[in-house]
């Protein structure tokens, strides 16, 4: 049995090692490949300057003196009841945080949010997945 196994194997795996090692290569009869020329960045998607003196995490804004930092999170649940129902819920969680030196000390800004929904996971005895 594991003989024609690796005969199938070999017979299939081959003309898709074969297809691999020729991405990228120019087809024959239609010219040599043509590379794509090299974009500057724009200015606004240059690297950050990153603010150490309020942690991690945190990036300067450009032209000013002000950090902040972004975060936030998502998640997702399906499951199945004993009843063959089925259910899911969603979590959604966005944080922004600000910080600016003034004259008379440090301000700071913060902001998150979260948001929820539920479609009949938690009713009922469930499994989760």
């Amino acid at each position: 049995m594991k003989l024609p196994v690796a005969i199938l194997l070999a017979t299939l795996g081959l003309p898709a090692l074969a297809a691999a090692q020729s991405i990228g290569e120019p087809i024959p009869g239609r010219g040599p490949a043509k590379a794509k020329p090299a974009a500057a960045p724009p200015a606004s998607q240059q690297a950050t300057r990153p603010c150490p003196e309020y942690g991690p995490g945190f990036v300067r804004i450009e032209g000013s003196t002000s950090c902040v930092r972004i975060g936030g999170g998502v998640r997702a649940e399906f499951g199945k009841s004993s009843r063959n129902g089925f259910g899911s819920s969603a979590d959604a969680m966005l944080y922004g945080e600000a910080r600016s030196p003034t004259p008379v000390g440090e301000m700071r800004a913060v902001i998150s949010g979260r948001v929820q929904r539920d479609n009949n996971l938690n009713n009922g005895s469930w499994q989760r997945w």
